[in-house]
């Protein structure tokens, strides 16, 4: 698991409810990522220490380099 701190433009950023993974975001820098909503609203942009993604936050992965 990557910490928050940790993260580099690009990276994706995990979130999982009741177990599993269920939603992904791309980290864009200072605390911030862009993701897309399930229910069919538009692309967001939203901070990692929000109450609810920091909650349901997993982990990172860093595909490029």
């Amino acid at each position: 698991r990557r910490a928050p701190e940790r993260l580099a433009t690009a990276d994706l950023v995990f979130f999982a409810s009741a177990g599993s993974v269920d939603h992904v975001g791309i980290y864009v820098g200072q605390g911030r990522f862009v993701h897309a909503p399930s229910g069919g609203g538009s692309v967001r942009l939203d901070h990692l220490d929000g109450p609810y993604w920091r909650e349901h936050y997993v982990g990172a992965r860093r595909l490029l380099r």
